[in-house]
């Protein structure tokens, strides 16, 4: 089962004086039913450095990794980093607040989860992260009292950056796991098999039987 190697990017870091990262990805930005979640892992670039032969076989962008295998993916970078967290919005707090301040919110409350670092790697173009709350959504970021360090954006880093693939299996396999927990209550929406994202028998249903307490209803549903 082939997966990421190449700790290039971490070496340079090491070489540039950091040791201590975040790898740090969302899911579930395009759904219009369930929280949005970040997931972030946090390493010691010394540890890292120093066993890449330790690195789960076939760790990989979630997208990548047939669903099949990814909750084992997913456990195998729990073994291996003691450091890893999902947290989330929730769909009342997305419509309140906006997709971009959920996303920082969400991650706010995973750092709070996690030993301090000196850089977060963040997966995509946007540093979503280092959104300053306004005073009206500050109240909701309370509980998410982190310190947000030096962040830095990889466009696909999920797919070739090894500490950010690993947040990206952990969110997706959470997620997907709290999507088919929520099928149950409401199975009329498909959601273990769309987990959320608006296919058009989710659609149907939402039409059908209109929106639930996990629905976003500040999107197009």
């Amino acid at each position: 089962m082939n997966g990421l190697t190449d700790l290039s990017l971490e070496r340079q870091l090491y070489d540039d004086g950091i040791r201590r990262v975040i790898g740090m990805d969302e899911v579930g930005r395009g759904c219009t039913a369930g929280p949005v979640g970040v997931g972030a892992v946090w390493f010691s670039l010394d540890e890292l450095l120093a066993e890449p032969a330790d690195i789960p076989a076939g760790l990989n962008d979630s997208k990548q990794i047939t669903p099949a295998r990814r909750p084992g993916v997913a456990q195998s970078v729990r073994d291996w980093q003691e450091h890893a967290q999902v947290s989330y919005a929730s769909a009342a707090e997305i419509d309140e607040i906006g997709l971009t301040a959920a996303l920082a919110l969400a991650g706010r409350r995973a750092l709070a989860e996690l030993p301090e670092a000196d850089v977060v790697l963040l997966d995509g173009k946007h540093n979503w992260l280092s959104y300053e709350p306004s005073l009206v959504d500050a109240h909701l970021f309370a509980d998410a009292d982190a310190v947000v360090p030096e962040v830095r954006t990889f466009i696909k880093g999920d797919g070739r950056i090894v500490t950010i693939a690993a947040a990206s299996v952990i969110a997706k396999v959470d997620r997907d796991a709290l999507m088919v927990e929520l099928d149950a209550q409401f199975p009329e929406y498909g959601w273990a098999g769309n987990k959320g994202y608006p296919s058009p028998a989710h659609k149907r249903a939402v039409a059908e039987f209109g929106p639930t307490e996990w629905h976003r209803r500040s999107f197009a549903l």
